[in-house]
């Protein structure tokens, strides 16, 4: 579940020793024991499948993390919340999030609450922004469209 690539890498790696070196023990042992090579063959084969099962893993989720991917689901909540929290927002239409790594884009559509003029929307569209980007700090850009309908 986590956004941070190393993080990610480090424990596949990790988990991939670890494994790996269960592995050539059973081997060893096994050869040692029957007196047959074939089993530390296996086990060599199979700390390769292993290796290469767990590098395709960690390409897989690096790459969907340079390409980019929403926001943990818990934190899309929180920012949900926090929009509808909001007094000068009337309803939350959408909110669209992407993660490239540990920045975040977001893209939010609103209907805003009826004010005096085109001011006073830029105004509560702008204390929106920054409210939003000082409680989530991860926020580097931000799309804000209001509208009257979905």
């Amino acid at each position: 579940e986590t956004r941070n690539s190393a993080l990610l890498v480090v424990f596949g790696e990790d988990v991939s020793a670890l494994a790996g070196l269960v592995l050539a023990l059973a081997a060893i042992v096994a050869s040692v024991l029957t007196g047959n090579p074939l089993y530390d063959a296996l086990g060599s084969i199979a700390i390769g499948c292993l290796l290469i099962a767990v590098a395709c893993f960690i390409g897989v989720e690096v790459k969907a993390l340079l390409v980019g991917q929403g926001v943990d689901p818990a934190l899309k909540e929180e920012m949900l919340a926090f929009l509808h929290a909001r007094p000068e927002i009337h309803t939350v239409y959408n909110l669209l999030t992407l993660q490239m790594g540990s920045d975040v884009m977001v893209a939010v559509k609103v209907r805003m609450r009826p004010g005096p003029g085109a001011d006073q929307l830029i105004a509560d569209i702008n204390a929106c922004e920054a409210a939003l980007r000082e409680s989530f700090p991860q926020v580097l850009w931000l799309f804000f469209e209001p509208d009257t309908k979905d």
